[in-house]
């Protein structure tokens, strides 16, 4: 763990053990559905505005 000593790895295994039990909970289900569904949203997002800025075409103005 350099120089951070064994503390360091108690922690992040105590971090990794609280993840994984919210993760199997009910509340672990409820989190991933709802990162599932934000993920949607930035996609779709994502996906409009390069259509947007196909059908928009590139500028002609000689900036860009």
């Amino acid at each position: 763990m350099g120089s951070a000593g064994p503390s360091a790895g108690i922690g992040c295994g105590g971090i990794l053990a609280v993840m994984g039990l919210i993760l199997v909970s009910p509340v672990g289900k409820w989190l991933i559905k709802g990162i599932g569904w934000v993920l949607i949203v930035i996609g779709v997002l994502v996906v409009v505005t390069g259509i947007y800025q196909w059908m928009k075409g590139p500028r002609r103005d000689g900036y860009l």
